[in-house]
C-alpha cells in the first residue's frame, strides 16, 4: 500500500542565533528551510511546504513555535517525531507532533501569541546568556516601569511601535498582557500576550520601556506614542537575541 499524505502540526523550539530568521530566503540558513529539507528527506524526496505561526526575525528564538506541513509517509506520529528529531540540527528541536485536520493552518488559525524578552541583570554579564539575553546591568526605576506597562494593554493601533519593514495595513491589535518580573537577581523577563504582533513590535516596546526605566522617558510617553502613531517618539529597537516566541494558542486551548 502506498503511503498517504496527511497534515501534521509540529511544535518547535529553536535557538535563532545562527539563523536568518524563520522564513525561507535564497542562500540563507532559515528555520523554515531546514524543516522543509528534513521533511523532504523523510518522505523520500519532493518539496514539502511548511507554514509557521510566527515569522521570527534573524536572531530571535522560540520555545513554542508551531508549524504545519503536508507530508507523505508511512510513519505514525511518534515515528515521524523521532525521525525528525534525528535529522534536524541541534539548534532546532521538535517538541511534539500530531496529525491534524487537512484545513489546519498554524498562522491563520492562531488566536493569541506570547512573546518574552530576557535581560541579563548580572553585574558583569553571564557568558552563557550572551546569545540569549540583552546584558542590562543598569538600575531600573521599577515604579516608573510598572506605570508604563500598565498603560499598554488594550485594543489599539500600534503604529508607533511598528518596525519600518511592517507591511500590515491593519495595525490594530489587542494586547492582553504586558509585564516585567525578576525571578532572581540576575535575570529579568518582559512578557507580552496579544491576538497578534506587528514587525519589531515587541523589541520596540522593550527598547521604549527600558528608556522609561532609566528615566529618559516619562511613563506618559507611552500614551503619546500610541496616540500619535509615530515610531520616532519611541525608544530604540532592542536586540533580537533577547526575544523568544513563547507560546501560540489555538481554539480549544487555554489562553
Amino acid at each position: 500500500m502506498s503511503p498517504t499524505q496527511r497534515r501534521v502540526r509540529i511544535d518547535l523550539a529553536y535557538d535563532g542565533t545562527d539563523f536568518a530568521g524563520w522564513q525561507v530566503q535564497p542562500g540563507a540558513r532559515t528555520v523554515q528551510g531546514v524543516l522543509c529539507a528534513a521533511l523532504s528527506r523523510i518522505q523520500g524526496g519532493g518539496a514539502v511546504g511548511v507554514r509557521g505561526a510566527g515569522r521570527t526575525d534573524a536572531g530571535v528564538h522560540a520555545r513554542g513555535q508551531v508549524a504545519d506541513a503536508a507530508i507523505v509517509t508511512r510513519l505514525d506520529d511518534a515515528g515521524l517525531l523521532r525521525s525528525l528529531a534525528s535529522i534536524l540540527p541541534w539548534d532546532v528541536r521538535p517538541l511534539a507532533l500530531r496529525t491534524v485536520s487537512p484545513d489546519f493552518h498554524s498562522r491563520f488559525q492562531a488566536l493569541a501569541k506570547t512573546y518574552r524578552y530576557r535581560l541579563d541583570r548580572s553585574p558583569t554579564g553571564d557568558p552563557f546568556l550572551a546569545r540569549h539575553a540583552l546584558f542590562h546591568p543598569h538600575a531600573l526605576d521599577h515604579a516608573a516601569l510598572a506605570d508604563a506597562l500598565g498603560r499598554l494593554p488594550g485594543r489599539r493601533d500600534w503604529s508607533g511601535f511598528a518596525g519600518a519593514a511592517c507591511a500590515s495595513a491593519d495595525r490594530v491589535r489587542c494586547l492582553t498582557e504586558a509585564s516585567y518580573e525578576e525571578p532572581d537577581a540576575r535575570t529579568g523577563w518582559f512578557t507580552f500576550s496579544a491576538d497578534g504582533f506587528l514587525n519589531h513590535m515587541v523589541r520596540n516596546l522593550v527598547g521604549t520601556l527600558l528608556e522609561v526605566a532609566r528615566g529618559s522617558f516619562a511613563p506618559e510617553r507611552i500614551e503619546e506614542i500610541l496616540a500619535r502613531g509615530e515610531r520616532g517618539l519611541a525608544g530604540p529597537t532592542a536586540p533580537a537575541r533577547g526575544l523568544y516566541l513563547e507560546r501560540v494558542v489555538y481554539s480549544g486551548e487555554a489562553v
